[in-house]
């Protein structure tokens, strides 16, 4: 694993209380999809030192505060910027905080054959309060054993969270160019099964919902449903 030293000339003084909003301004820094994991890292970085000692320091598992944005936002944009984008340094993407409806701004330079209609994303977690209440189980008890094949009720869980999503976003008026991110986040904590199980179609179960959904989300330039290894499924990419 190759080591690294990061340079940052951003004027923090030691006070969280003055350091939040130098530290939200250096994350909405317009950063290359070649660079948006180190520039979201960095940000998370800074955030545990900046609120070292503090009472806005993460308690784990819990997320809030820009700890809660960083995961729910920046790092799932990283990661559709490198399986999307092709990690392309000709995309720039600026994350924005605030109560807008959209959660950052896309500059396409590529080539016109290469370029997409997408000029803004909003971005969503495939999350509720069963997986927070899983993640606070394992800060205490590391591992969680379970009988039976609760992978399948689990997804199925994962199935009406996604109609759910997609309804609610569907009525909501967004920027033309929009493209919706539903991230799944199942990677944040590791599943085994003994003996092994055969293993689920998401990518054609996910994919289902989202053609039966279609007419919800004409609002939309695109929507994507992914994890940070792969994308899932999507509706078109277009100008809307």
């Amino acid at each position: 694993m190759m080591r690294q030293i990061i340079k940052i000339d951003v004027p923090f003084t030691g006070d969280w209380r003055n350091d939040k909003a130098t530290l939200t301004a250096f994350a909405e820094t317009p950063t290359t999809a070649a660079n948006f994991y180190q520039h979201a890292t960095t940000i998370e970085s800074l955030f545990n030192r900046l609120t070292y000692g503090t009472p806005s320091a993460p308690q784990y598992p819990e997320r809030s505060g820009l700890s809660l944005k960083v995961h729910g936002e920046l790092f799932p944009i990283a990661h559709f910027s490198k399986l999307y984008f092709a990690a392309s340094n000709e995309v720039t993407i600026c994350w924005r905080d605030g109560n807008q409806n959209f959660d950052a701004t896309v500059e396409d330079n590529r080539p016109a054959s290469d370029r997409l209609s997408i000029c803004h994303l909003e971005v969503t977690t495939l999350q509720d309060q069963d997986d927070a209440k899983l993640l606070e189980q394992l800060a205490t008890q590391n591992t969680i054993s379970s009988w039976g094949d609760n992978r399948m009720s689990d997804h199925l869980r994962k199935i009406e969270l996604l109609k759910k999503i997609l309804e609610k976003k569907g009525k909501i008026n967004y920027p033309p160019n929009t493209a919706l991110l539903v991230y799944t986040d199942e990677d944040r904590v590791q599943n085994y099964s003994f003996p092994a199980q055969p293993p689920i179609d998401k990518k054609t179960n996910f994919e289902k919902i989202l053609h039966e959904m279609k007419h919800l989300l004409s609002g939309f330039s695109g929507v994507f449903v992914y994890s940070r290894n792969e994308i899932y499924c999507s509706l078109p990419v277009g100008s809307k």
